[in-house]
C-alpha cells in the first residue's frame, strides 16, 4: 500500500501567449520505482562487499580455468609436458632420513608418554572402584544393597518386611552410599538417624587397609543406629496407636510431636519421648517395651488383640510399687545383721520376689538346720509371704505348736510389711533356740516370739523377742522375763537385754540352761 503524498501541480513553463505549461502525470510504476531508489541499501550493501568480490574473482579464476581446458581438448598440437624431480644428492636422503626418523621417535615418545598416564589413570580408577565395591560387597553380607532407580549409585534398604503398616515407611529406610575421591564407602547420614526411646517419671531423677576396615565398621556403626532408630520409630507408633484404645487407669495427658505423657492412676505420670542417642544404657523399662514390641506386636498381635499399653503401664505400676517394697525390705536388713536380702528372678514383668535368709551360727551340738528363709512375692500389687521355721499364732494360742518346718503364707499391705517380717524372723531365732536347748535335753517350751524355761517353786523364765519396725537401733531387740506365782496371781519382772546377735544369744541360752540346771 503506498500513501505518498498527493501530487503537486507545479508550473513548468509560460509561453509567450501566457499559456501554462505543466509537467506530464507520472504513472504508478514511475513512483514506485522513485520510491525505491529514495531507499538508502548501504547499509545492507557493505558488510557483504568483500564476500562478492571475492565470489567475483574465484568466478573469474574458474572461467579461465575453463577456457584453458576447452582449448586443450581441443586443440591436438597442445600438450602437457611432464615433469620429474630432479635427483636428490646422498647427503640431501639422509638427512630426509634423519628428520623422519627424529618425527618417528617423537611421536613414539609422545605415544609412550599417553599410554603410561593411562595406564597410571586406570589403576587408580581400578584401585578406586576394588575398594569402593569391596567395602559394598562385605556390608551386603550383614545388610540389603539396592541399586538406585534412573542412576549408577546404591542405597541400603532398612526396611522391616515384618513391619505391620507397610503404608506408613520411615524416612530412614532407605541410606544413600556415597564414595569419596579415593574410593573409600560412606554413608548419607539423614537428619533424626540416631534417636532412641526415653521414659521418664515426674519428680524421680536420671593405613589404606586399616583405614578401609575402619570405614566399614563405621558405615556398620551408622547403619545399627538407622535401623535401631528405626525400630524404635516403630514402638513409638506402636505406643500411639494403642491410645486410642480406651484402657481403664490410662489416661492421656499430653501429646505433640515425638513425645507423650500418660497417667497411670493417680500417683504415676510417665513420659515417653523420641530423642537424640545418648551415651548411657537404657533404663530396663525402656529394654521391656523394646522386648514386648519385638515378641508380641510383630509376632502376635496378627492373632489376637494382647492389650498392649495397658500390660506395659500395669508393668510401669508394678515397677513403681515394687521398688517402694525393695526399701521397706532393705530398711529392716539394714537394722537387723543377721538378716541377708536376695532379689530372685521370677522372668515375668508383673512379678517380684525376694528372699529373706537368716543363717544361724554353727552350734557344738550340730543340728540339721543351718538357715532359715521368708519369701516375699509381689504379683499385681498384691504382697504375700512365705517364712518357714515359725510356728503359727493359732497353734501357739492352743499350746500346740506347729511344725517349724511348715511353710507359712499370708498377705499383707505395704504398711504392715516390715512388722509381719520382723515377726517372722524373731519367731525363726526362737525356734532355733528352742531347737538347741532340745538337743541339750532342756525341757522348755516356745511361743510366737517367747522361749519359756521352767524353774523351781513354779517359777517360769523367758527369753522373750520385742520388733518394732521405727526403732532406729534396731528393729528386734531382747527381755528377760520371770514370772512369779503369787496366792493365784503371777507377777512378771521384766529386765532388757538389748539389741543382741545370734552368737550372743547362744550364748545367753547357754547362760540360761546352767541357771535352770
Amino acid at each position: 500500500v503506498d500513501l505518498d503524498k498527493l501530487p503537486i501541480k507545479r508550473l513548468e513553463a509560460i509561453d509567450e501567449i501566457g499559456n501554462e505549461h505543466y509537467p506530464p502525470d507520472t504513472s504508478n510504476e514511475e513512483q514506485r520505482l522513485a520510491a525505491i531508489r529514495r531507499i538508502d541499501f548501504s547499509w545492507v550493501i557493505w558488510p557483504w562487499q568483500g564476500l562478492m568480490e571475492s565470489l567475483q574473482q574465484a568466478h573469474h579464476e574458474l572461467s579461465v580455468v575453463i577456457d584453458l581446458i576447452g582449448t586443450v581438448e581441443a586443440n591436438d598440437a597442445v600438450a602437457v609436458a611432464s615433469t620429474t624431480k630432479p635427483k636428490s644428492q646422498p647427503n640431501e636422503i639422509l638427512v630426509d632420513m634423519a628428520v623422519s626418523a627424529a618425527t618417528k621417535l617423537q611421536r613414539l615418545r609422545h605415544l609412550s608418554r599417553y599410554f603410561k598416564q593411562s595406564a597410571r589413570t586406570m589403576e587408580q580408577q581400578f584401585q578406586k572402584e576394588t575398594r569402593f565395591y569391596s567395602s559394598l560387597i562385605r556390608l551386603q553380607q550383614n545388610w540389603k544393597v539396592k541399586r538406585q532407580r534412573g542412576s549408577e549409585g546404591f542405597m541400603f534398604d532398612l526396611v522391616d518386611s515384618s513391619q505391620l503398616d507397610t503404608t506408613r515407611l520411615s524416612p530412614l529406610s532407605l541410606i544413600p552410599i556415597d564414595q569419596d575421591s579415593s574410593g573409600t564407602l560412606s554413608v548419607q547420614i539423614p537428619q533424626k538417624s540416631f534417636r532412641s526411646l526415653t521414659l521418664q517419671f515426674r519428680g524421680e531423677a536420671e593405613k589404606d587397609v586399616l583405614e578401609n576396615n575402619k570405614s566399614i565398621k563405621h558405615a556398620h556403626s551408622i547403619l545399627r543406629d538407622i535401623h535401631k532408630s528405626i525400630f524404635e520409630e516403630q514402638v513409638f507408633d506402636m505406643v500411639i496407636r494403642e491410645t486410642f484404645v480406651q484402657s481403664q487407669g490410662i489416661n492421656v495427658t499430653g501429646m505433640c510431636e515425638d513425645f507423650l505423657q500418660l497417667a497411670i492412676g493417680q500417683e504415676c505420670s510417665l513420659c515417653l519421648s523420641l530423642e537424640l542417642s545418648r551415651q548411657p544404657n537404657p533404663k530396663c523399662l525402656e529394654i521391656y517395651l523394646l522386648h514386648m514390641f519385638h515378641e508380641n506386636i510383630l509376632r502376635k498381635l496378627r492373632e489376637k488383640d494382647c492389650g498392649l499399653l495397658s500390660h506395659f503401664c500395669m508393668t510401669v505400676s508394678h515397677r513403681i510399687f515394687s521398688n517402694k517394697v525393695h526399701l521397706e525390705l532393705e530398711s529392716v536388713v539394714s537394722r537387723v545383721p543377721y538378716l541377708h536380702l536376695c532379689s530372685l528372678p521370677t522372668w515375668h514383668s508383673r512379678t517380684s520376689s525376694w528372699s529373706l535368709c537368716l543363717k544361724v551360727p554353727q552350734p557344738i551340738l550340730a543340728t540339721d538346720r543351718s538357715q532359715f528363709s521368708t519369701k516375699v512375692i509381689l504379683k499385681d500389687g498384691q504382697i504375700s509371704l512365705m517364712g518357714e521355721g515359725s510356728p503359727s499364732i493359732a497353734g501357739s494360742l492352743t499350746g500346740k505348736p506347729s511344725d517349724g518346718r511348715l511353710i507359712n503364707s499370708y498377705n499383707c499391705d505395704l504398711e504392715d510389711l516390715p512388722m509381719m517380717l520382723l515377726q517372722q524372723v524373731a519367731s525363726q531365732v526362737i525356734h532355733w533356740l528352742h531347737d538347741e536347748a532340745m538337743v541339750l535335753g532342756m525341757n522348755v517350751t516356745r511361743d510366737f516370739l517367747c522361749l519359756y524355761f521352767d524353774l523351781d517353786q513354779g517359777e517360769t523364765l523367758g527369753l522373750v523377742a520385742h520388733v518394732d519396725p521405727d526403732d532406729t537401733y534396731g528393729c528386734i531387740s531382747w527381755y528377760l522375763t520371770v514370772d512369779h506365782p503369787e496366792e493365784g496371781k503371777m507377777s512378771a519382772d521384766r529386765r532388757f537385754l538389748g539389741y543382741l546377735s545370734l552368737e550372743v544369744l547362744y550364748s545367753t541360752l547357754m547362760d540360761l540352761i546352767k541357771l535352770c540346771s
